[in-house]
């Protein structure tokens, strides 16, 4: 895990670093003054921005993902999917748990206001933990892990956050949230990259496997 962790070191030095320095965050101050400190700063363009942006981290997005990898590797596809699916469960499975209140339901029984963007539907309940968040940092910390370019690698990472802080600027999570699906998100892809490359039950089927699913063979014209 040590020399994975190292070869992919763009991703997750700047990972470990938003771990830490959240944590301290975290420690030190409620969500709420987090949120509110957070809530301050916005601009139209800001608004903008993370409203299209924040789509990245929708679910539904395993769907091109998977397709597109089905033309580079069919191992990584299957890795994707699986990753994919077991985020879902543990996050979908902490939501029903907690059935968390979200920041407009929090701050609106405090009498407390908000910034809130324009044109985007607000959330009562099931705050804990992000959703997108989890999707988001699973897959871009997956795509890292395919890519040897150490500049795409660190652009993952920086993706991932900047879908996690889209739900924060939003107002449909706390920080607190985002927080915990990352780690949920680059978690659950870190086992399921180590288990499917690594297991002898796949790696039978390695010919098959780490070649694309679907090949475009294009004839050249007499």
């Amino acid at each position: 895990m040590f020399s994975l962790l190292k070869k992919n070191a763009p991703f997750f030095i700047p990972y470990f670093i938003f771990l830490f320095s959240g944590g301290v965050a975290l420690t030190l101050w409620s969500k709420t003054d987090i949120h509110l400190y957070i809530n301050s700063y916005h601009c139209p363009i800001a608004d903008t921005f993370f409203s299209n942006w924040t789509s990245l981290g929708l679910g539904i997005m395993i769907i091109p993902a998977a397709l597109i990898l089905a033309f580079v590797r069919f191992r990584y596809m299957i890795i994707s999917v699986i990753g994919f699916l077991l985020t879902v469960i543990i996050n979908d499975s902490l939501k029903a748990i907690f059935h968390a209140p979200r920041p407009v339901t929090v701050f609106s029984q405090m009498h407390q206001s908000l910034y809130l963007v324009p044109n985007v539907e607000m959330y009562n309940w099931d705050s804990f933990p992000s959703g997108h968040t989890a999707t988001g940092f699973c897959m871009f910390c997956l795509f890292a892990l395919y890519i040897r370019n150490h500049l795409f690698k660190a652009t993952c990472f920086i993706i991932a956050l900047l879908i996690a802080y889209s739900r924060i600027y939003l107002s449909e999570h706390f920080f607190q949230d985002v927080y915990t699906a990352s780690l949920i998100g680059v978690g659950s892809a870190l086992l399921i990259y180590t288990w499917v490359m690594n297991a002898k039950m796949f790696n039978k089927f390695a010919e098959r496997l780490d070649k694309p699913l679907i090949r475009l063979n294009f004839k050249r014209a007499k």
